[in-house]
């Protein structure tokens, strides 16, 4: 059993919320907290944030899933991501072609498939995955961020996307799996959160509570941060018993 919670904030700066979510298929609102409780596999779950900055954010975001969720049925029966995501990467890239005002647009991505209890993970770009286990928290997902020597600050620059650049380039997803073991935590969020909150402010929130109050939680604190972006969270909680 996967209690499974999610939600998603346009923040207190952006005009416009460039974050996309699903579960199973079903869109994160804006305004309208996700909760479901699925006692079988499969799970599938996304996150993708538009680019900040970039024409049509939103609707990169959007892409993205569009073109994951119609090959659900043949990722969770085999779990090969990749050419699924190098053909989001396409999609995002063709619709940016087709019309000067989607020129540029770009999106990160992140998720999950869960099948008879084995998490394959994947992310391009910044958005994050983790693993809360015992009520410790680690970070399965790769930030794929160019290089920083010490003492540099985060320039929320990215080394991957899937649109984004001037010409088409092809994205190299990292991805891992492990075996689920009753209790574990998976969690999905867009850098809104992590460019608020600490890997351990996380942690006190996801080890403790329950996974509504959870999410919203983490977008409180991400709020009384400034919420300086857009910020989408889901959490996927194994039952213990």
């Amino acid at each position: 059993m996967f209690h499974i919670a999610a939600t998603t904030s346009v923040g207190l700066v952006r005009e416009i919320n460039e974050d996309s979510a699903s579960v199973n298929g079903q869109r994160l609102l804006e305004g309208h907290p996700f909760e479901a409780r699925i006692s079988l596999d499969p799970i599938f779950a996304l996150v993708a944030d538009g680019m900040g900055g970039h024409a049509r954010g939103e609707i990169a975001s959007d892409t993205c899933l569009l073109e994951l969720e119609k090959r659900a049925e043949s990722l969770l029966e085999n779990h090969d991501i990749i050419p699924a995501i190098r053909a989001a990467n396409r999609a995002v890239y063709d619709l940016a072609t087709s019309n000067p005002v989607y020129r540029g647009m770009g999106s990160t991505l992140v998720g999950v498939i869960i099948t008879e209890k084995k998490c394959t993970w994947f992310n391009v770009g910044d958005s994050r995955a983790y693993l809360c286990r015992s009520g410790k928290l680690l970070q399965l997902s790769k930030d794929h961020v160019p290089s920083m020597t010490r003492g540099m600050s985060r320039s929320h620059i990215i080394s991957q996307s899937l649109g984004g650049a001037a010409y088409y380039t092809e994205v190299f997803p990292s991805t891992g799996s492990f075996n689920i073991t009753p209790g574990d935590r998976i969690l999905l969020c867009s850098d809104g959160l992590t460019d608020v909150l600490s890997n351990k402010q996380i942690e006190d929130v996801v080890s403790v509570e329950e996974p509504s109050l959870c999410v919203s939680k983490l977008v409180e604190l991400v709020v009384a941060g400034g919420a300086t972006d857009n910020t989408t969270v889901a959490l996927l909680a194994s039952s213990e018993n």
